[in-house]
């Protein structure tokens, strides 16, 4: 509004509310209703000359009550028709309200106030359009350079004066520009929840005394790939929108490629980890392929396995692996993971696996309060440091320390193996098979052949120490059939399990089992 002061010929003058003088205006409106609200959208500059309000002092300063209520951005008030001068008590209601009131003297047509107004907006558009069409240039050239989402941050920070922030899902900070910024977590924590997990909202801004604020989420497809905060200590102006809808444009076509090019990386060598931990994969050629995957020259290496103590669907297995990525990134001088089994495993070169492992599920905890991922209810194996040669009984070894540590705490380690550290040394396979196949062959091929469930019956009830009750309850079943199922396979055993001899053999060809099973 106080580019119109400055326009030759309208010699219009501030008699009230200049703090309000920084409005923009959206269009102008010519009435002499003395209740023209109905017919307002907001953000008008309102021309009358005060035809309809008569002298009553009440009634003026309800007139201004009405277009304050209505947004209104500014009074224009011609004299010389019903009035002298803009009336006390409108100017003393729109004092106290910041709404600005120009009085128009006499000779000066409103027609030529709604003409200059109009060629303003006109013209602003057209700037607005240009420079539109010139960021996106300029921020199209930065691509094809290869600039990064920090060279977009600071193409966006000289051109509008402000600050800005992209985090990215989980609240870390991927690129950051500008100067006066809060710190990154407090932007983060003042996000809208509906924001920052991509749930509810798409753009969120908020005005203060310090400052404003805009919040965008970069989307590329259905995936959002970070959020992008501007600031500046002013009021946003439309041009603000323009460019930080520009950069997140550009910015999701940036993530969106670089999360490509990860991805491809993050198969290959989830390919490479599924063979080593499956054994599949060894010797020479196992170790040429890890120097490849960013292992060179490591001579010590440990597997980590963790899972989620609740279960969780693909998605958020991959969820929990790309976040994994990127805390080892920042602690591990090689690292890798993959999705396997239900879970996610990791092969690391780190000095102190347990205390990285630590470090790990700390992290996940805070990154989940902070963001709502859910990925703090996660529990974590470490495997026994080995050299390249024994990349799978590391694997093996983490997750069976996760196993034997259940229910007992969320991080397992090798000295929670007990039984399993016995059946690890019994390797090579074939000596497992042999000794699982002598013990449990007539259950495993009446349960094959009968879908008979002989197998996991047994298991119950050797974990439930016994008890038919217990054992039965964790398989959802009645004790009966529990009893019924037992019965049957000491017959086929020919063994009595309730010997605690006979009971500890099945017991380890069962752990055998699954050992085989990974």
């Amino acid at each position: 509004m106080s580019e119109l002061l400055k326009l030759p010929g309208l010699r219009l003058e501030v008699v009230g509310g200049a703090r309000g003088l920084e409005r923009e205006i959206t269009w102008a409106h010519i009435s002499e209703l003395s209740d023209p609200t109905p017919w307002l959208s907001g953000g008008e500059l309102l021309l009358t000359t005060g035809m309809a309000l008569g002298q009553e002092e009440g009634a003026q300063r309800l007139y201004v009550e009405r277009l304050v209520s209505a947004g209104v951005s500014g009074l224009c008030f011609g004299v010389g028709f019903g009035f002298e001068k803009t009336p006390d008590a409108m100017v003393t209601a729109a004092e106290e309200a910041g709404l600005c009131v120009l009085e128009v003297p006499l000779p000066v047509p409103f027609i030529a106030i709604t003409k200059a107004i109009s060629a303003e907006l006109s013209e602003e558009r057209l700037r607005d359009a240009q420079m539109s069409v010139e960021m996106h240039e300029r921020l199209a050239s930065l691509v094809s350079e290869g600039a990064g989402p920090a060279d977009v941050l600071d193409e966006v920070c000289e051109l509008r004066n402000g600050w800005a922030i992209l985090f990215d899902s989980g609240g870390g900070v991927v690129a950051r520009s500008g100067s006066g910024s809060p710190s990154p977590e407090e932007v983060w924590a003042a996000l809208p929840p509906g924001l920052a997990d991509g749930q509810e909202l798409d753009t969120s801004a908020e005005a203060s005394p310090e400052g404003s604020r805009l919040a965008v989420r970069v989307v590329s497809g259905r995936r959002q790939e970070a959020v992008l905060v501007y600031g500046a200590a002013r009021k946003l102006q439309g041009r603000d929108r323009i460019v930080v809808h520009h950069a997140v444009t550009v910015l999701g076509l940036l993530l969106a490629s670089r999360r490509a090019v990860i991805e491809a990386e993050r198969r290959i060598a989830g390919d490479l980890l599924s063979e080593a931990f499956a054994g599949r994969l060894r010797g020479p050629d196992l170790e040429r392929r890890l120097e490849l995957a960013g292992f060179p020259g490591v001579s010590a290496l440990t597997a980590l396995a963790l899972e989620p103590l609740e279960g969780s669907d693909p998605r958020g297995l991959q969820d929990l692996s790309w976040a994994l990525d990127g805390i080892l990134g920042r602690r591990c001088p090689a690292a890798r993971t993959t999705v396997t089994h239900g879970r996610v495993a990791c092969l690391v070169a780190h000095d102190s696996p347990e205390t990285l492992a630590r470090e790990l599920l700390d992290e996940l905890e805070h990154s989940s309060r902070r963001s709502g991922l859910g990925l703090h209810a996660v529990r974590a194996g470490v495997g026994e440091t080995v050299s390249v040669a024994g990349v799978r009984r590391s694997y093996l070894t983490a997750v069976f320390a996760l196993r034997a540590a259940r229910g007992r705490s969320r991080l397992g380690l090798p000295s929670d193996l007990g039984s399993y550290r016995f059946l690890l040394s019994a390797q090579p396979t074939p000596l497992l098979e042999g000794y699982v196949r002598t013990v449990l062959g007539p259950l495993r091929d009446r349960d094959q052949t009968r879908s008979s469930q002989l197998v996991e019956s047994v298991r119950a009830f050797i974990a439930a120490g016994g008890r038919w009750e217990r054992g039965a309850e964790a398989l959802g079943i009645h004790r009966h059939t529990l009893r019924y199922r037992v019965r049957q396979a000491e017959q086929l055993l020919n063994r009595d399990l309730g010997s605690a001899e006979d009971r500890l053999e099945v017991w380890l060809a069962l752990k055998a089992a699954e050992i085989l099973e990974e």
